[in-house]
């Protein structure tokens, strides 16, 4: 029974992977590669040069020693240099205290109302002095309560030293404890203040704080910045002195808790030595200090190969996450999900991981940053983003980041380069209209891929030679890929039948031989034809579609009727074909010219998009004009005999064509129709292809319908515009 068990399991397993789409299998396969390809070529497979092992302190080494790999260690001195900085970045914590800002106040206050008080009351000037010491005992030295009584002091002198007291209070007296900036900022200090239920800080400079030492110089800044006469500013400053107390404290715990929080933040400082980087010279001494150096290196590089490993895979599973999202979801973007173009996308990245790959093995580890320049991304971005369009292009070169960084170790620039040489191609490729066009665009990218062989550099200081060999590199890499896209993308189009800007724009020549031929053996196929296209263009156009492929399929939507163009009314001159035949052989006939245009179109050589368009641009509608003869001698007829056998229009440009050549054909039946006439006769062809369910299939929204109405409406009504008549022209 076990065995059966067994046996029905393995079975169903095996049904189930059978059963997986082609595409999950390309993954895998892919995956498998790349994965191979980390392993033996990436960073994590380079076997050491030189062991580390036989390195002792004290002794004289007997020759050069490398890292012998890429590796990442912390540089326990420098994090905690690093510590120390962060520490001096914090700034030491003041609170106001508002208790004794307000007692200060109203001590002011009170000592101005009694001095003023006391001028006006009769006695000596020693009577009067002994009645402010009485009053205010703890202001002045006891021979300065004279000086202050004999000044008799106005209004405006006491206006002063209120003004300057609140000023000066508001800024925070400081009560400075000795050394408080030997372990803080030594420029900036924070201040607290108590605003109402909440705190308000403020960061204020160490030079400008308020203390009791500088407090004479500040009170005179204060008297300069009022312009108080030069006769007051003895008394002024004397009671500024007096009445004015430290109100600002410094808070440790607050402080202390900012200079923890600090040391938390500090990430340990990592340090990176390449392969091939000399550790120690052949005759030198190793000290204790490069020996503990060493000794990190060593331990480093122990735990390294794993890491790096798994780093590796991680980030080569990101990348196929992300591509197998953009394959499957839709909405993402307009990535291809047929099996041609999924194995050539799939190979374009591999091909691209595994020549970086070789590349971080060929150059030197101190070159390593360089790399991208010795790898063509612009050729494979570019490429990508001219047969599939600009966003597929960029997430090609999102995938190639995480692909770069797998391959590499997350060295940034090298990431950086490979990102932004893909990213530039996409966008430079983008604004060719014509393949010559392209040529131009390859030298664009050659300036901005030479720009970027700076930005590589920037942080490695290089000289003018290196500098310039760099440039040279980057401006190569960027022409050598614009010049081979031109060479390769006509290959790629025919290979991967796509419908590319440029196979469009070659397919829009009028006087292509196709179109001449229409043009000789149908000329009123021909002339619907440019007029579907000119509905059809601008409809897509508003809508958002693609409207130089829609004005393509409009141009060939009817080349089947090329070989029997007498049996279409806007071929015929008088006579109608269909009279004398039986209407199921009529009906055979019109349907005919659909299966015609698309055998046509294959044997020319015409996109699958605009094939796709010929098949669907009838859909399964019925043939409204040979039913309704059949339906007045039988009383019923077999619709499907007289229908299109057609799919329903799969894309918006495909049923956009629809639409546009059933309004032009019926568009002619109407004589000089008025604007709400015209609008009513299109809204009513449209409402019947969506109510007989032509456009369920396509990606056409309500809104895309209603604007696609509109369009119509409006070209339509400048093509049937009344026009004046000629002298004669009546009478004729």
């Amino acid at each position: 029974m076990k065995k059966n068990n067994d046996e029905l399991f393995f079975s169903s397993l095996l049904r189930q992977l059978a059963s997986m789409a082609p595409s999950m299998w390309y993954f895998l396969a892919a995956i498998v590669i790349a994965a191979v390809g980390l392993v033996f070529l990436g960073p994590s497979a380079l076997g050491s040069r030189n062991s580390l092992r036989s390195i002792q302190p004290g002794k004289v080494a007997d020759s050069d020693v490398y890292a012998g790999k890429d590796t990442v260690y912390v540089d326990k001195e420098a994090t905690q240099r690093k510590i120390l900085a962060e520490e001096r970045l914090v700034l030491a914590v003041f609170v106001l205290d508002d208790k004794i800002t307000s007692a200060v106040r109203e001590k002011a206050e009170a000592f101005a109302s009694y001095y003023r008080q006391l001028a006006g009351e009769p006695g000596g000037v020693d009577a009067l002095s002994l009645l402010l010491r009485s009053r205010f005992p703890d202001l002045f030295q006891p021979e300065l309560y004279t000086v202050l009584v004999r000044a008799k002091l106005n209004a405006q002198a006491f206006v002063y030293v209120s003004d300057i007291v609140e000023s000066m209070l508001g800024k925070g007296v400081v009560s400075l404890p000795d050394g408080v900036f030997d372990q803080f900022n030594p420029n900036y200090y924070e201040l607290v203040r108590t605003l109402g239920t909440r705190q308000e800080s403020e960061q204020l400079p160490v030079n400008g704080m308020i203390t009791l030492a500088n407090l004479g110089n500040r009170l005179d800044d204060e008297m300069d910045a009022r312009h108080v006469p030069e006769s007051m500013k003895q008394y002024v400053r004397l009671l500024g002195k007096a009445l004015l107390r430290e109100n600002v404290f410094f808070d440790q715990g607050l402080s202390e808790k900012r200079i923890a929080a600090a040391r938390a933040r500090v990430e340990p400082v990592t340090r990176f030595v390449s392969r091939n980087e000399i550790l120690v010279r052949k005759g030198e001494l190793v000290t204790p200090e490069l020996y503990q150096q060493i000794k990190t290196i060593r331990s480093a590089i122990l735990v390294s190969d794993v890491g790096v490993l798994m780093t590796g895979l991680g980030l080569l599973l990101v990348a196929s996450l992300l591509g197998f999202l953009l394959a499957r979801v839709k909405d993402l973007s307009d990535f291809p999900s047929d099996r041609s173009s999924l194995l050539f996308l799939l190979s374009s990245l591999l091909i691209l991981l595994y020549w970086i790959l070789v590349i971080q093995n060929v150059i030197d580890s101190k070159s390593l940053s360089r790399g991208a320049l010795f790898v063509p991304a612009s050729l494979f971005a570019g490429l990508v983003s001219l047969l599939y369009g600009p966003r597929t292009g960029i997430f090609f070169s999102l995938i190639s980041f995480f692909l770069t960084g797998a391959a590499t170790n997350l060295n940034a620039q090298f990431m950086i380069g490979i990102l932004l040489a893909g990213i530039s191609a996409t966008l430079t490729m983008r604004t060719a209209r014509t393949r010559i066009m392209l040529a131009r665009a390859a030298i664009f990218q050659a300036i901005i891929q030479a720009l970027l062989a700076i930005i590589l550099l920037l942080n490695q200081k290089p000289n003018a030679a290196e500098l310039i060999q760099s440039m040279g590199l980057g401006a190569l890499n960027g022409f050598a890929g614009g010049s081979f896209i031109l060479l390769l993308l006509p290959l790629f189009e025919r290979l991967l039948d796509r419908a590319t800007q440029f196979r469009l724009m070659e397919l829009a020549d009028i006087n292509a031989p196709i179109l001449k031929e229409m043009l000789s053996n149908a000329p009123g196929t021909y002339a619907h034809s440019i007029q579907v296209a000119h509905l059809a263009e601008a409809a897509a156009k508003d809508i958002g579609a693609n409207p130089l492929l829609a004005r393509i399929g409009a141009y060939y939507h009817d080349i089947g009727k090329i070989e029997h163009p007498e049996y279409f009314t806007e071929n015929q001159k008088g006579i109608n074909r269909h009279d004398d035949i039986n209407p199921s052989l009529s009906a055979s006939i019109i349907r005919r010219h659909v299966k015609d245009g698309v055998e046509r179109g294959r044997e020319i050589g015409l996109p699958k998009e605009v094939i796709e368009i010929i098949g669907q641009h009838h859909g399964n509608s019925v043939m409204e004009a040979i039913i309704s003869k059949v339906k007045d001698s039988v009383s019923e007829a077999d619709v499907q005999s007289f229908s299109y056998q057609g799919e329903h229009p799969k894309s918006k440009e495909a049923a956009i064509v629809m639409l546009a050549d059933t309004v032009e054909a019926a568009s002619r039946s109407l004589k000089n129709p008025s604007s709400a006439k015209l609008e009513q006769f299109v809204h009513q062809l449209i409402l019947h292809k969506l109510n007989t369910g032509q456009l369920e299939d396509s990606e056409l929204t309500m809104r895309d319908i209603r604007i696609t109405e509109e369009a119509f409406s409006r070209i339509l009504q400048s093509q049937m515009h009344t026009r004046i008549e000629y002298p004669g022209q009546e009478q004729q």
